[in-house]
């Protein structure tokens, strides 16, 4: 603002000055001054963006600026109603329109303010349990997610005691049918109404898209064998009648990780399976792996973690992110839907003779961070794997991945 400002007075000056008889280096030094104040200008940082996804529990809350920028944070607590603030040193705000906010979600409130050196972001939230703090690339990003205390409504909801087998009879009895006669005498019965069964939502993620190809084995790219792999997913769910699937990408764009765990809760998925392909120096490497969310420190999956999270520099980072009660609550599911995937890929595969390199491995994944249902990360294989690179360019080899995954999903007992 003040360089904007001082331009204006220099403009409006410019003229008194031209009437006088300025030397040419005077009038050089002038057109270099008037031009580092518009570079300056530019290079200034900016606020280019705020994303919310706000849930029940929780909200999700990413924060662009124009380029890497120091900040501080803090948690305000009062009551039913916290307040959180962050503070972005150096950062310009003007003409700056703040996202709206629907008041009966977790998130209540956004407000925006100009400090000394800084702007200060104001997110007004339940009462907030825990949080995560982690800093992405490629646009630098800060995203934080806030999580409320909630109690998941399978284990809100208490089991009755069994009641002893008369009473059980006698407490409930067999709807009648109803019976009435038509005018020739035969007899129409008029079945008792039954109320429809809830669809399983089924949340796939094809990862990478857009700018980001994700693996590359010569003109085989991760972002399309997984689209359409994800593509198959969706159209043979139709033959089922206990699950819809819904895809976070339908075409080639790029969607950063934050929103893909962000668009599973906004579709309140049952299930969240994140697609992607592996890649490896040893070509004779291959087979498939399923993950779940889990902090583990084995060095084979920290690796894997790291090359699909593209968290900021400091990957130490991932270290301190905290996985609230009730995603751990989801840990038992995601381990129950990813063992009937696992077996259920071993039998269908066998005549490929894909390996199933296991499906009980947890790993930090970012992208599974924040899905408050089971969520599941799957390497359908190697792309740099000459056999496994051939059969993803098969349709008949992904509609086979994709049936055994329906299949699987469709038998598990998870509710």
């Amino acid at each position: 603002m003040k360089f904007r400002i001082f331009l204006i007075l220099i403009f409006l000056f410019f003229p008194v000055f031209a009437q006088t008889s300025l030397s040419d280096a005077d009038r050089e030094s002038l057109d270099q001054l008037i031009e580092d104040l518009i570079n300056a200008e530019k290079s200034a940082k900016k606020l280019n963006d705020i994303k919310v996804w706000p849930g029940k529990s929780s909200v999700r809350v990413a924060i662009y600026p124009s380029e890497k920028v120091s900040y501080k944070y803090n948690l305000l607590p009062d009551g039913a109603t916290n307040r959180i603030y962050i503070d972005l040193i150096g950062v310009d705000a003007s003409g700056f329109t703040l996202p709206a906010v629907e008041p009966s979600s977790f998130l209540k409130k956004l407000r925006l303010g100009k400090r000394e050196n800084s702007i200060r972001i104001v997110i007004e939230t339940g009462k907030v349990e825990s949080y995560n703090v982690v800093e992405m690339e490629e646009p630098w990003r800060i995203v934080i997610d806030y999580y409320g205390e909630k109690i998941p409504e399978k284990a809100a909801v208490k089991a009755p005691e069994k009641a002893p087998e008369k009473a059980k009879v006698k407490a409930e009895p067999k709807p009648k049918k109803t019976e009435t006669k038509k005018k020739t005498g035969e007899k129409q019965v008029v079945k008792t109404e039954t109320k429809a069964k809830k669809k399983k939502i089924i949340v796939i993620d094809p990862g990478h898209g857009g700018k980001d190809p994700g693996a590359v084995s010569g003109k085989l790219y991760e972002k399309d064998v997984v689209f359409r792999l994800a593509k198959k997913i969706e159209k043979l769910s139709k033959n089922y009648e206990g699950i819809e699937v819904k895809l976070t990408r339908n075409k080639d764009i790029f969607l950063p990780l934050e929103e893909r765990a962000a668009i599973a809760n906004t579709m309140n998925g049952d299930l969240f399976i994140s697609l992607h392909a592996n890649s490896f120096k040893d070509k004779n490497v291959g087979g498939m792996e399923i993950y779940h969310l889990d902090n583990t420190r084995d060095e084979y999956t920290s690796k894997l973690a790291r090359v699909e999270n593209k968290i900021s520099e400091n990957v130490t980072l991932l270290d301190t992110i905290l996985v609230d009660m009730t995603m751990s609550y989801y840990v038992g599911d995601s381990l129950d839907y990813a063992a009937g995937i696992g077996k259920g890929l071993k039998k269908d595969l066998k005549k490929y003779g894909v390996k199933i390199r296991g499906y009980n491995k947890g790993a930090l994944f970012y992208v599974l961070v924040g899905a408050r249902m089971p969520s599941l990360l799957f390497e359908i294989g190697y792309i740099t794997n000459k056999t496994e690179r051939e059969l993803f360019q098969k349709d008949e080899y992904l509609e086979t991945i994709a049936k055994s995954l329906l299949d699987s999903i469709a038998a598990s007992k998870v509710k």
